[in-house]
């Protein structure tokens, strides 16, 4: 039973500022599945109990108020475990969870201006959402679910047919024989979104494929990264030199300062006359 406790308390769902709404989703999940009760009561508070003589309440006596005394002070426990500890000072005071929950919404939930602030991002982001480059489709559509995660938290929802086309839309160009037949069918409001991600799952393996560059042949990639070519029978063979003439400096020249131009009159009227005959010579 000891190893059990211990375990729940460990997954306690931490607190993390900036993430707010998203905690308080996945506490409330916590609350529910550990004890139906504690969410009860953070949402509603603990039982009321009359006082008794000289104003001091009694404790439980029965079964089912000690069960309930135990649940409220395992919501409260709870909360505080997931606080982290530079905030436990702030909020240690509270007396139940019901007042602890209420503090927190003040403390990390920010105002109504920055509500709609936050909201409005996401909006000009959900707009704006394009899948990156190098970035496969399964990527693209974690981050386009974890978009919709958080527009779901601020209170902004959409119909299928919305997500399904913006999404279609969002895949880079390699995608587009693939997603236009699914654009033009007219169920895409019937549709999940998860299911057509799997549709378009079949088709990943292929448009990554094709993505790949088409690789060099064996002299390209020697020639491209510099490095001698040689006979087959080592590579650490010193490549050929050979005498370097005055017409192969002009030619060496010639072609590095006109490199991609073609040549013309005017070009060739540069060069000496005996510098041209030896380049006749040669070629």
């Amino acid at each position: 039973m000891e190893g059990m406790d211990s375990m729940m308390v460990s997954k306690v769902p931490m607190l993390k500022p900036s993430e707010f709404d998203m905690w308080k989703i996945r506490i409330k999940q916590y609350m529910l599945l550990t004890d139906y009760a504690m969410w009860d009561i953070v949402v509603n508070g603990p039982i009321q109990r009359e006082a008794g003589e000289g104003g001091v309440v009694p404790p439980p006596r029965t079964d089912a108020e000690r069960k309930t005394r135990q649940s409220e002070m395992k919501a409260l426990s709870t909360l505080l475990l997931a606080i982290p500890n530079e905030y436990q000072h702030q909020f240690a005071s509270c007396e139940n969870a019901k007042v602890l929950w209420e503090a927190l919404e003040r403390r990390f939930a920010g105002s109504k201006s920055s509500k709609r602030n936050q909201k409005a991002v996401l909006k000009q982001q959900y707009e704006n959402f394009m899948s990156s480059k190098n970035e496969s489709m399964t990527q693209t559509f974690d981050r386009f679910n974890k978009l919709i995660g958080e527009l779901a938290t601020v209170g902004v929802k959409m119909d299928n047919d919305d997500l399904n086309r913006k999404f279609l839309r969002s895949l880079g160009e390699e995608w587009i024989i693939y997603s236009v037949p699914f654009r033009q069918n007219d169920n895409l409001e019937d549709k999940e979104l998860d299911d057509l991600y799997n549709d378009l799952r079949v088709f990943e393996a292929e448009v990554e494929a094709k993505k790949k560059p088409i690789g060099y042949s064996h002299n390209t990639t020697l020639f491209s990264s510099g490095e001698p070519v040689t006979n087959g029978e080592s590579s650490s063979s010193t490549p050929i030199s050979r005498p370097e003439t005055e017409g192969d400096s002009v030619m060496e020249a010639l072609f590095s300062s006109h490199a991609g131009v073609p040549l013309v009159n005017e070009d060739l009227d540069q060069i000496h006359a005996d510098d041209l005959e030896e380049m006749d010579l040669k070629w």
